[in-house]
């Protein structure tokens, strides 16, 4: 079956029920979800919001085990996620903990989230915690908390804080510094039962730690001497007595940072010494290795994709609406890029896209010395990989013509690739842009009402790993409206390069064709980003050695975010192909590519100033 006969009006039933099967699986998964966040019925979770000292709004998620009550109150804990992170990222964590007893607000830091902005790093009033210390407060404010036993953690970043709260506050009962390291203010009495949780491969020990050899150097640091109370510490091996708060140990896997927030290992060894320190009801405890998180995580990815792909029918099913039908396709067939021309195409591409960190650091040089860009652009992540998105589409543009104008000579046009409504030259008809931009909205609509409705009913989002989006507040939405152009820009020429000049031939039926033009697509985007990382983690895990690693770590945190872009860029490489096929034009995918992906960096990504 070719493409036109998607429009047969006799085919609709398999459309519907192809959006109802995705649907349907979106709505499992988020049961699911649920289900295990809330550890099937046995801990309620909420949405709390309360202020931080300096009058900005903290939000968080709050964990409460159904026993816990103002008559029978239960140990409470705090997790802080990493800078580029928000709450979600220390789900796996805080399901674990709620689980076995323990009450857990897991915190939106200030510039994530749905928490306000930090504010101006110059600001009497700035937190240097991000809301740490007023979310410590707020859980013991709590009656269902017992206030003699809490504890406070975090991941990366957010360890860092959790660190210093701690130390500096003698009612804490407990610590759990994962993915970062206590320094040299630490003694044997404080912080109290401080556990360090590390990856012998995390990219910003050097950071963290001041070691390029982390197992043969920290235990003997002198950040270590002057916290664990025994000559010749080991790692693995707990020190000190947990009633008297001088417990101690520095726990170490071989894996990378990002893995140690979902990490089982890490895991059991956390709730293991949090039940140590905080001594949580008996009855409710939990074996440590028995997890369900992966679970939940598996599910909040399913979510996610299962509602984007319900789009895919849904949006057929629109066009074969007499309003929207003049907007069908198919893709012309009289032009295909050769196999020697796609590699060709392909590893040029790769070549721009390989301008990663070049251009980010351009970006910093500018923001440094011509003009903070912080000021107008508040989310200097997005910032740079904005920057860079966007050069190396103009300068893609800049190939594309010069390719272009040598096709046209023999005869293509731009009517063929896509681009043009007539044949003779570039010509955009506006009342089909108009209705596209409206099909676009209402089907972007529907997947922003979908993860809202989540969100509000069951405290769902979309992620995996990574935070991917959220719902928006009033500020994120202003973000969105500020980035949207730029990225619609730069997936204006994405879309016209993938689908107009690495167009492959068509096959034999529509299916056929969509899997090999997807494949092909994301062959073209993905590969280029796959060897970057090879180029940093190969000798990572085989040597420990950080090729690409900046001042600070500052390039880690760059070339992690390229894990989230391969994830973003291929899910709306499946939805933009499929868009394309049917409508025979660029506009619709790359408007959907553009608003898809400005929720994800508006929704989800920090508005706090790289530390």
């Amino acid at each position: 079956m070719k493409t036109e006969e998607l429009f047969n009006t006799g085919r609709r039933s398999k459309a519907i029920l192809v959006f109802i099967a995705s649907l349907a699986i979106f709505i499992a998964a988020v049961i699911i979800a649920h289900l295990v966040q809330t550890d099937f019925g046995r801990v309620e979770v909420s949405n709390v919001y309360y202020q931080n000292y300096n009058g900005k709004q903290l939000r968080a998620k709050l964990f409460r085990p159904l026993p816990a009550s103002t008559d029978n109150p239960l140990p409470g804990i705090v997790f802080m996620h990493g800078y580029q992170n928000n709450r979600e990222s220390g789900d796996a964590y805080n399901i674990e903990l709620a689980r076995r007893g323990f009450v857990v607000l897991g915190i939106d830091a200030l510039g994530r989230g749905n928490s306000d902005p930090p504010g101006d790093l110059d600001d009497p009033d700035f937190d240097s915690t991000f809301g740490g210390k007023s979310s410590m407060a707020y859980l013991k404010s709590l009656p269902f908390v017992k206030k003699s036993a809490v504890g406070i953690m975090g991941h990366s970043m957010g360890a860092e804080y959790a660190y210093k709260i701690a130390r500096e506050d003698p009612t804490i009962g407990a610590v759990i510094i994962i993915g970062s390291a206590y320094d040299k203010e630490a003694t044997a009495e404080r912080p109290r039962n401080m556990l360090m949780i590390i990856g012998e491969l995390d990219e910003f020990r050097d950071r963290f730690t001041g070691t390029k050899d982390i197992r043969k150097e920290w235990m003997k640091s002198e950040a270590t001497l002057n916290a664990f109370p025994v000559n010749n510490p080991e790692f693995g091996k707990t020190y000190g007595d947990f009633s008297e708060g001088t417990a101690r140990k520095v726990f170490m896997v071989r894996i990378s940072h990002i893995q140690e927030s979902h990490n089982r290992a890490c895991i059991a060894e956390a709730v293991d010494w949090m039940q140590k320190s905080l001594n949580p009801p008996e009855t409710l405890w939990i074996d440590s290795g028995k997890q369900t998180w992966p679970f939940k995580e598996a599910m909040t990815l399913l979510a996610m994709l299962a509602c984007f792909i319900s789009i895919m029918p849904l949006g057929l099913m629109l066009l074969r609406t007499p309003f929207f039908s003049s907007l069908q396709g198919p893709a012309q067939s009289s032009y295909a890029c050769s196999t020697r021309s796609y590699f060709f195409f392909a590893s040029v591409n790769g070549i721009l896209m390989w301008l990663y960190l070049p251009l980010i650091l351009t970006l910093f040089a500018v923001h440094k010395y011509v003009v903070n860009v912080y000021t107008v652009f508040p989310m200097l992540l997005v910032d740079a990989i904005v920057w860079w998105f966007v050069w190396i589409n103009i300068f893609g543009l800049l190939i594309f013509r010069r390719w272009f104008k040598k096709q046209s000579a023999e005869g293509l046009t731009l009517y063929e690739l896509g681009v043009s409504y007539q044949e003779d030259g570039f010509v955009l008809d506006w009342t089909q842009i108009g209705k596209t931009i409206l099909l676009g909205l209402i089907l972007f609509l529907f997947l922003y009402i979908c993860e809202y409705l989540s969100e509000l009913c069951v405290l769902v989002d979309f992620r995996f790993i990574y935070p991917l989006v959220n719902d928006l507040t009033p500020y994120r939405v202003l973000m969105y409206l500020l980035y949207f152009p730029f990225i619609l820009l730069g997936f204006l020429v994405l879309t016209t390069f993938v689908h107009g000049q690495l167009r492959r031939p068509h096959k034999e039926g529509w299916l056929g064709t969509y899997f090999s033009w997807t494949g092909y697509n994301i062959l073209a985007l993905i590969v280029p980003i796959f060897l970057f990382l090879l180029v940093q983690y190969i000798p990572l895990l085989t040597t420990g050695f950080i090729p690409f690693e900046g001042p600070g770590g500052v390039f880690v945190v760059f070339i992690l975010e390229l894990f989230f872009i391969m994830l973003v860029l291929t899910t709306v490489m499946i939805l933009s192909t499929w868009f394309y096929q049917i409508t025979g034009k660029i506009y619709l995918s790359a408007l959907l590519n553009a608003l898809i992906v400005t929720w994800l960096f508006a929704s989800a990504q920090v508005t706090a100033p790289i530390p």
